[in-house]
This record gives structure tokens, sequence and C-alpha cells, in this order.
């Protein structure tokens, strides 16, 4: 700047004033578009990681709305709660992917059971407290969420079941986080951003690296009641447009200014073409050297002699080389070691074709690499001499470069890179093919296209959307390989555009994915279907069959589901062992295949139990189907060891048509009939119609009562009791309420709701009241140390008994010749019953109590008696019914009527008993208002009579 702006040369103030003008300018557009590239980044960013933070929401509500759903359906009672949590909560994992596990916790917080199988052994018995939930926080709240640690990283989502019952302990769901964001956020977030996901101080994912630069978005994401948050930065341009313009501009600037100063000054110091020829030669970036022919006098050149060169020569060669007048090429050439061209150099003295090459020499320790061009100059020659050594180092890391990345992509192990036209034809193809399909590079190069069994549908359509500039998905492709075998290649096209935004290439890489799909396929045939038959399982069968009736209201059709029951299995299975029931379920299988037409489905919806659907096929016609199903399997033999069995089938018919709209009720149906054609013999098939629901209950009703007129008859019973606490004061004996139990064939408690009403129907209960009467006092007069304990014992005596003029008698006879104190005694009777029947009450009553027994009016609330008849009954207790009780913290309505109630018997001089207490939040409720006794599982559980008369029972 200093030679532009000196006083002699005022002329050239113009070129640096331009200079900066311009520089200026493309400054301030460079400014611009920087600013407007941030602001793009932090806008796309927010886009994106909203939609993410969403979709996450979304996928952890979706999830815990199925967990809530699973508690919402827990059985009030279950032969086998555990087979039910495992039914319900595998399936509910099958329809929702990204759930790892499902736990059932005891009321303790140890796991009670997992339905994953390989986690079993260490997490059964194991407090869920180890993987970091805060116990009281679970207690208190009823839900806790953790993140642990169990072989992989995992978010746990614990429920409890019912807040009413804390007997039936919690559920835990565990998200596998890595699985699940990798799998989500592959597809929702491109490789142009750079993310990390934290839960606290824990980072859970992340990919890329986040630059500090001010266009990093945060998002909070709640995910299963835990705060997490989304670090997300789109990522920003190689070369940045404002950059690439400013120093483009620069460069431009420059060199028009240095263009314009040269003009100038060569305007002003030189003239004519010598002058401009000088000009030229100093500015030049070569060395430029002139030589004049040296003849022997023969017109033979021998030698040629330096008349001439520029500044840059002696840069190149030396300060004292245009000190030496008569320098000849061959010491020049020397210098260069080059004396070997010097007849080349010659021709062109004597022809004029110009020649070039390239010399190496040592310059002190370095090398340098030297480009000559030769051409015939008026006596002589023109000799322009290039120092390349840069580019030639650069040449040569590019070379190194190229190869490096060449080995690194052929290396590529079920991986291939490739570049083609917009046509689609070609270019390049990395040799990774030859270990993917087995065909050199050349080859598939050419005759790619003859290879290839199958391309997908919209490949013209994808072609189409790359002309215009989009992005499109991965498509796969699939080959006949070198060794005939089909494999399928997943191509990640990405489009290459000119400045006219113009496709001109397609690059990518391409990848084996034969074994993902195959493993993907696998997967989904295992999920829908049964393992040991291979038959369509319960899931996928009722997926078909819902699609089945859909089909019959939308197009007018007709099917018949049939039940199919094996008659025989659980002999099978318990006389030769689970190997002979496998062996003997998959040759039933074998022939209820034989069977099947077209478009008929076939499951193993249980044990021994299969579904069979007869599309197009109305119930007249599936009859003649079934019984030629039931000879094929009467006639089969099953063969094991030396035993042969006969083996049979009971099957229900259900035709399906327009009255059926679920297949939940249709299945029912089916195994409804299946029943009835077991109890009609087996071996046979049942139509379902009308009415055989009906059928089925009176069925079902008879089994129950003939369990009951064995129990009576053989003692079946068995007694079990349940605490009544006192809330009012302390006391150091024990009172509790008797309650019955029956046992089926199988040793499994029938429901009393089930058996008791229909023992009252067929007039049983005024000898189950006498059973447990009299079984009451015994146990209890052989237990004296325990009645010196005992407060109050509680019995149940039913509407009939009050009824019963013999059954008082008896009662009174054997309290008379008792050695138990009667005032220990309580007896029970429900509301309903007592209003119903009140004359007989009140004698049986005031009969009783003479003795001095105690009386409590049950159930108090729920039936048909008012406060009149309360008072008149002679009754000591008021059990206010558990609807009112259980939700009382909850319910405004329930909390007045139970304090109604209490308040009203309080004034009439009783006490007062709440049943279905089921929390300490109730007891302590109930005890602030004054009720004196509390029943229900958060004071005990109903245990065994017997088993606490010989362990003894310490605390009331």
């Amino acid at each position: 700047m200093t030679f532009f702006l000196n006083k002699n040369n005022k002329l050239y103030l113009l070129p640096s004033i331009l200079f900066l003008l311009l520089l200026v300018l493309f400054s301030f557009l460079r400014f611009y578009l920087v600013e407007r590239e941030e602001g793009r980044r932090v806008a796309l960013a927010k886009v994106v990681a909203h939609q993410v933070g969403n979709t996450l929401e979304m996928f952890s509500a979706d999830r815990s709305r199925a967990v809530n759903n699973l508690i919402n359906s827990w059985p009030d009672r279950s032969p086998n709660p555990v087979d039910w949590f495992h039914t319900h909560a595998a399936s509910m994992k099958i329809v929702l992917p990204g759930i790892d596990d499902i736990w059932w916790l005891n009321p303790d917080f140890t796991v009670r059971w997992n339905i994953s199988s390989e986690n079993r052994s260490g997490l059964l018995g194991k407090p869920v407290t180890d993987f970091g939930i805060n116990g009281d926080e679970l207690f208190q709240q009823g839900k806790a969420t953790s993140l642990t640690r169990l072989n992989k990283l995992l978010d746990l989502y614990v429920l409890r079941v019912d807040p009413n019952n804390l007997s039936l302990g919690y559920v835990v769901a565990s998200f596998d986080i890595k699985t699940t964001l990798e799998t989500m956020l592959g597809d929702l977030i491109g490789p142009q951003f750079s993310f990390s996901i934290y839960d606290g101080t824990t980072e859970l994912l992340d990919y890329g690296v986040l630059v500090n630069d001010g266009t990093i978005v945060s998002v909070p994401v709640i995910f299963a009641e835990r705060e997490w948050v989304l670090n997300l930065q789109s990522s920003h341009q190689m070369v940045l447009m404002g950059n690439l313009i400013l120093v483009g501009g620069s460069l431009m600037s420059a060199l028009i200014c240095l263009f314009l100063f040269w003009q100038l000054r060569s305007a002003v110091r030189l003239s004519q073409s010598q002058l401009h020829y000088q000009a030229a030669s100093e500015a030049a970036l070569d060395s430029i050297m002139l030589y004049e022919a040296v003849s022997d006098g023969v017109s033979n050149v021998v030698d040629f002699t330096l008349v001439d060169a520029n500044k840059i020569t002696s840069k190149l060669f030396g300060k004292d080389m245009l000190k030496q007048e008569s320098l000849s090429l061959n010491q020049h050439l020397d210098q260069m070691n080059g004396k070997d061209i010097f007849s080349k150099i010659k021709k062109v003295n004597e022809n004029g074709e110009p020649f070039e090459c390239v010399l190496s020499r040592y310059k002190g320790s370095q090398k340098q690499w030297l480009k000559l061009q030769i051409v015939k100059a008026g006596i002589g020659i023109a000799m322009t001499v290039r120092d390349i050594t840069q580019r030639h180092l650069s040449q040569q890391k590019l070379e190194l470069s190229e190869a490096k990345f060449r080995r690194l992509i052929d290396g590529l192990r079920g991986h291939f890179i490739y570049s083609m036209q917009a046509s689609g034809e070609i270019t390049y193809i990395s040799h990774g093919v030859k270990d993917v399909l087995g065909y050199e590079a050349s080859n598939f190069q050419h005759n790619g296209r003859n290879f290839v069994k199958h391309m997908p549908n919209n490949m013209q359509d994808i072609r189409q959307r790359q002309l215009q500039g989009d992005r499109t998905e991965a498509y796969l492709v699939t080959y006949i390989s070198a060794s005939k075998e089909d494999v399928i290649i997943e191509y990640t096209d990405s489009p290459i555009f000119d400045k006219h935004h113009n496709l001109v290439a397609i690059e990518g890489i391409a990848r084996d994915v034969t074994a993902d799909i195959q493993l993907r396929e696998k997967i989904y045939y295992q999920a829908n279907h049964d393992q040991l038959t291979g038959l369509l399982n319960r899931y996928a069968f009722d997926r078909k069959l819902q699609k089945v009736l859909n089909d019959i209201h939308t197009h007018q059709k007709i099917a018949t589901l049939c039940y199919i029951d094996m008659d025989q299995f659980k002999l099978v299975n318990d006389t030769c062992g689970h190997q002979a029931g496998d062996k003997l379920l998959r040759n039933i299988a074998n022939i209820l295949g034989k069977s099947l037409k077209g478009s008929d489905i076939l499951a193993r919806v249980g044990g021994d139990e299969f579904c069979l659907v007869l599309k197009d096929t109305n119930s007249d016609q599936a009859q003649h189907r079934v019984q030629a199903l039931l000879d094929n399997v009467a006639a089969f033999r099953f063969l094991w060891e030396d035993k042969v069995f006969h083996v049979g089938a009971s099957v229900g018919l259900v035709q399906i048509d327009h009255s059926y709209t679920e297949a939940v009720g249709l299945v029912k149906a089916a195994d409804t009939a299946c029943y009835t054609a077991k109890n009609n013999g087996r071996n046979q098939y049942h139509l379902h119609q009308q009415g055989d629901n009906e059928l089925a209950f009176r069925n079902a009703e008879l089994d129950t009562l003939a369990q009951l007129q064995h129990a009576l008859e053989y003692g079946c019973f068995e007694l079990y009791f349940q605490t009544i606490k006192p809330l009012s004061e302390a006391h150091t004996r024990h009172s509790y309420e008797i309650l019955l139990r029956m046992k089926d064939k199988q040793g499994n408690n029938i429901s009393p709701a089930m058996f008791i009403p229909i023992a009252e129907r067929h007039g049983l209960m005024t000898r189950i009241d006498h059973w447990v009467f009299e079984t009451t006092i015994e146990l209890l007069e052989e237990n004296n140390e325990h009645v010196e304990n005992l407060e109050k014992c509680a019995i149940n005596l039913s509407g009939a008994s009050l009824n019963s003029p013999s059954l008082l008698t008896k009662m009174l006879n054997r309290l008379k010749t008792s050695t138990i104190p009667v005032e220990k005694l309580c007896f029970e009777i429900t509301e309903t019953s007592a209003v119903m029947n009140l004359v007989n009450a009140d004698v049986m009553v005031n009969e009783i109590r003479s003795l001095g027994c105690k009386f409590a009016l049950d159930d108090f609330g729920a039936g048909m008696s008012s406060f009149t008849y309360l008072k008149n009954m002679s009754v000591d207790y008021v059990k206010i019914d558990g609807s009112f009780v259980k939700n009382m913290c909850n319910d405004v309505c329930d909390l007045a009527t139970v304090k109604a109630i209490h308040d009203i018997a309080k004034s009439m001089g009783k006490q007062t008993i709440a049943e279905f207490v089921g929390d300490a939040k109730t007891e302590q409720c109930l005890k602030d208002m004054g009720i004196n006794f509390a029943q229900g599982y958060a004071i005990s559980k109903p245990q065994p009579f017997i088993e606490m008369l010989k362990t003894g029972l310490t605390a009331a």
C-alpha cells in the first residue's frame, strides 16, 4: 500500500481505492450470508428437535397407557395370577416394541415374576430398590421411575396395581433406552444433525460433535415420567457461501486491481512493444531466458548463449546468473541436471517444433522439480522454466491419499461404494462388490443390470425425485450372486448437483442386508407361529379371525369357526410325560392340517386346543367336514414306547355371520359349544345355537352343586379367619371373623361368591351354617389357651338359618353345654336377610343373646334396611358395608355416608365396624372419625384358622 500511495505514483491510487471498496462490499455480503446461515440452522434444529421430542413423548405415552391398561384389566381373582400376568404382559410387549421387559413386584418391592426368561434367574426375589427406585416415594405415590443398568441401560417405570389392594403389588415396565433411541432417532434425525440426550447428568445417546457457536437447540422431553434434555445442532456447510464469496471476491478484486496496476504502470513506464515485452517478462511467474545460437562456422549449431533473462531467473538460479555475459545453454543444463536433452533443444531450433519436459535436481538438501518449455525465437530459442516442486509434492500426496481411500473402501466387508450417472449407468464401483456378490468390479460395472432379479416397483419415481433435487430413502435391489444365491442389497443414494442444481451424478454406499431381512422374517414368523406345531399362535389367529369378521361384514361372505379340544391329551401327558404330549400335539396338528382347503385358517390357541376357520363354508357344509376330521382323529393310534392310546376330539362349531362383531365373543361361543360336546360324550361336535350359554351355565351350576354336596358329606370345607382390629382403644386380646372356603377336585379354592348363591338356591345354607358353627366351637374347645386370649369370635348366619327353628334349638343346646364363655362369641347376620325375616330374626337374636352372645348387623347400608329397622334390632355391632369404606378418602359422598352411619349407630348405643379397609390412610381416617373397629386387607388378609390355632396369634 505504501507503493500505491507514494507521491510519485498518484496515478496508481485508483487500484488501491477500488480494491478497498470491493473488499468492504464482499465483507458485508459475507457477514449477511453467515447470519442467515446461522438463523437457518437454528430454525431447522428447532423444528426437528420439537418433532423428535413430540415423537418420544407420544412413544412414552403409548407405552405408559399400555401399562395402565394392563393394571386396569387386572382380575379381582385368578386361579393363577402369574400366568395371567405373563400372558397379558408378553402380548403387550410384542404389540409395543421398545419395552424390554415387564416385572411384577410383591408388596415388599421384590420381583415376583418377569416375562423375559433371560434375566429371570437374576431378578426373582431381588428388591427393586437395588435398581435406583425410591421405596418411600413408590409407597407414598404409587409410582416411581429410575434409570439403571442391567446388562444395558434401562428406564424403569413402576406403577401400583391397585391403591385399595396393596397385596397385588406393582408392575414395572423397563425400556431399552439405547435400542429405542437409536431406532427412533435414526428415522427422525438425519446425518446432517449432531445431537445428545441427557437424563440429568447421564448421557443416554449422542451423535456427532456439538459446537458451542450459539446454534445448539435444547428441548425438554418427558419419557416415562422422566425429564430428558435433547440437544440438537444442524451441521454447518463444509464451505460456507459467505466465506466462499469473501475469499473469491477478495481474490478477484486483487486480480482486477493487480491487473489495473500493471496496466497503469506499463502505460507510464513502458513504451511500444519492447517495453511491453519487458513488463510481461518481469511480471511472469516463470523464469524466461533468451538464447542465441552459436555455430561452428559451417552452419552447425554447437551451443546457445544467454542474451536476456527476467528477474525470476535470478530467484530460481541465483542472483549472479544475470551478470554472467557468456553463460551457455550446456552450462545451464548442467545446473539443472538435464544435459541429455540438449539434442532435443537443437531440433527445436532446426524445425520450430516446441518441446517441454520435467527435470529434477537437488538444491542444497532439498529435491526440486523444474518444468522446461522451449520454443523457437528468432535466431535462437526461448526457454521458460517453472518451479513445480510444490505442485509435484501435492500431487504425490493426493495420489497417496487416493490410494489410501481406495484401500479403505475396497476393504469394507459387506459394503461397496458406487458412483453413477443420472441415467443410472455405473461409472465407478469399489472392489467390495466382489466380497458381497462375487463379481469383479469391472464385470459388475458393465453388466450389473444382467444380475438383477428384482427391482423396486417405484424405481422410476425414485429417479424422478432425484432429478428434481429430492433426497430419497434407501431402497432394496435383489441380485443373483456369482454363487447363484439371492442377495438383497440396500442402496443409499446421495445426489450430486452442479451450481445450477442440475443432477450430475449419484454416489452412495450399498450394503448386504440379506441376513438382516432373513432375521426380521424369522422373528416375524416366531412371533406369529406356535414353536411346537408350526401353526399360527393365538395372537396371530385373533388378528386373522377379526379380518374374517370384517370381510364378512364388508363383502357379505360367510364362514364357520371350529373350536377343537383334545379328549385324551391330559392322560397321555400325565402318563408318559411332556415329550409324549408334544409329539401327540404335532401328530394332531398334521392330521388337522391335511383337512385344510385353500384359504382355511388353522391355529393352536392353547395347550391342547386348536381353532379352525372354514372360509366360504356354512354350518351345514362344515358339519360334514368336521365329522370327517373327527373320524380321522379317532382312527389315529398314538404309540409311545410300549403304550397305545386312542385319542379323540370335541369340536364346537359357530357359523360366522353378521350377528358377531368381535372375535372374542365368537371364540367364547365356540368354546361353549365345545364344552357342550364334551359333556355330551366327547369325540363329537356341537353346533352353537341360541340358548347354549344358558345350558352351559346350568351345567356349571350342577357341577358346583355336586361339589358342595360332596364337601358337606365329607367335610371338604376349610375355615379361615380375618382379624378385626379395635381403633378406639388398645386390646391385648384378639378378635376375628370366621370365613368359609371350599376346594374343587384339583385342590383349587372356589370363590364363596360362586358357591354361596348356589347353596342358597338349593337350600343348603342351613347345613353349611351348622357345619361352620359346630366346627368353630369344637376347635375353640380344643384350644383353651387360645380362648383365654380371645376377645370376640364372629360367626356368620344366613337368612335361611334365621328361619330354621331346628337350627336354633341345636345352637342353643350346644352353647349351653359348651365350655367356651358365650360372651366371646358373636353372630353376624346381613341387613337384607334380617329385614326380610324381621320377626324370626328378632326371636333368634333374642334367644341367643339371652345366653350372653353378641350380634352384629353385616353389610349395613348396602341392602334394603333403614335406620328405623336398626333401632328395633337387638344387635351390638353395625358393620358398615365396604363399598362405602374402600374409597371414602377419595369420595366425599362415601365419607359422609360412613360418618352418618357411625353417628346414628353410636346414638343408639351400638358399636361400628368398618369393612374393606385397604390402606393406612383409610384406617387413620376411620380412627379420626371415631369408628370402633376396622377389618380389611390393610389390617390382615384371611388366613387358615387351624394354622393360627397351632402357631398362635400374638397381636390383636
